[in-house]
């Protein structure tokens, strides 16, 4: 990991205190580690030291949904989640691993087991046919980002596609020919994104840009509409109106750091984010003006937010967890985000989940890893 080593350590632990917070000492926060195999680099930041707003002991209102665990994927740490139908999905993991269900994520096939030195941290399906997966090569010879394409629905695929240098993770297309990966960077690097207008099937459809001049890093987890409209955040919220060619940021949401981002729509969006150190704390913030004033923590729970889903302006889930203390699960919400309630308690990073739409409701799923590397598939219905 020599490589990444150099990109990542040197530069991911910012400064960014503001003038107000610099009467406080400041100390490390930590968001995550990246990747969770072999050796590993902090996403994190120098903040004011306080204390956990979570009350651990305090009873925890349960939701009323049934989550069912579907399988159990030796050795994979999942990133990524996609489906394409109400039985067809896909699901990628470090070391090179994609992985393929044709029965609604009951059995899980492995149809691409790539280069153990593979990172895929992304899923984007755009038909029965064409499926793209990104993240990053490294080793001690070297890094770069990858994506990789099959166009017979996982039976042959292609060999690294390289972008460019720098670190990579989600892949997401608004339809078959608009697409985005995001990056990763730190410090005074500035986060590059990689986008497409024609299909991105090959190195030359994608051009690389500047998502955030001033630098840090991002959360896996981006939104793109249909519109074309980006909106990414982690140091910093950034916000693209054209599929990423050009982006604006400001301020983060929350006062330590955000994580991932869901917009509904151009009004009603969500970020969520969390820490491992030197608090395991997660939390959700709510806009309903597009991002000109935001809510307080509508959530502060015992594990941090990866991941966040909604089906409508009301109902959605808030996944995550922090597999270096066995905690995780997915909370539920009813009322748009104002108060969550535990939907499953799974002991596991929650770090992706998907949605399709039945008659009547939505099947959910949500997919995480623990401590042993092992995956684990979750699913619900809701009407």
């Amino acid at each position: 990991m020599r490589n990444l080593a150099v990109s990542f350590s040197t530069v991911l632990v910012l400064c960014l205190a503001s003038t107000a917070q610099q009467t406080s000492p400041l100390g490390r926060h930590v968001s995550a580690r990246m990747p969770v195999q072999g050796a590993n680099h902090e996403l994190s930041a120098q903040r004011p030291a306080v204390p956990s707003e979570v009350t651990r002991n305090a009873p925890v209102p349960a939701a009323s949904n049934s989550w069912q665990l579907l399988a159990t994927l030796p050795g994979a740490v999942i990133h990524d989640i996609a489906f394409s139908s109400l039985t067809v999905g896909y699901a990628v993991a470090e070391h090179g691993q994609v992985w393929k269900t044709t029965d609604g994520g009951k059995n899980w096939s492995e149809v691409l087991a790539s280069d153990y030195n593979d990172y895929f941290y992304g899923v984007s399906i755009i038909n029965s046919k064409n499926v793209i997966v990104s993240g990053f090569y490294d080793s001690t010879a070297g890094s770069y980002s990858v994506i990789r394409w099959t166009h017979d629905g996982g039976k042959t695929w292609s060999s690294d596609i390289m972008l460019t240098n720098d670190t990579l993770l989600r892949v997401r297309f608004a339809n078959s020919k608009d697409g985005i990966v995001l990056g990763l960077a730190g410090g005074n690097a500035p986060t590059v994104a990689e986008t497409t207008s024609s299909g991105g099937t090959t190195a030359s459809a994608w051009n690389s840009v500047v998502a955030n001049p001033d630098g840090g890093w991002f959360g896996q987890q981006f939104s793109l509409l249909t519109n074309l409209h980006a909106r990414a955040s982690g140091i910093n919220f950034c916000t693209s109106l054209n599929g990423g060619a050009q982006w604006s940021c400001g301020p983060m949401i929350d006062s330590v750091f955000d994580g991932p981002v869901f917009f509904l729509n151009d009004t009603v969006g969500w970020v969520g984010g969390g820490e491992i150190y030197p608090n395991v704390e997660g939390w959700v913030h709510g806009t309903t003006n597009g991002g000109k004033t935001w809510s307080g923590r509508t959530l502060d729970g015992p594990w941090p937010i990866r991941q966040l889903l909604f089906v409508d302006a009301k109902t959605g889930w808030a996944a995550g967890g922090n597999i270096y203390t066995g905690v995780g699960g997915i909370y539920f919400t009813s009322d748009g985000g104002k108060t969550w309630s535990v939907d499953a308690t799974t002991g596991a990073e929650m770090d992706a989940c998907a949605r399709r739409s039945t008659k009547p409701g939505y099947q959910v799923w949500c997919a995480g890893y623990d401590s042993s590397f092992n995956g684990y598939i979750y699913s619900t219905h809701i009407n």
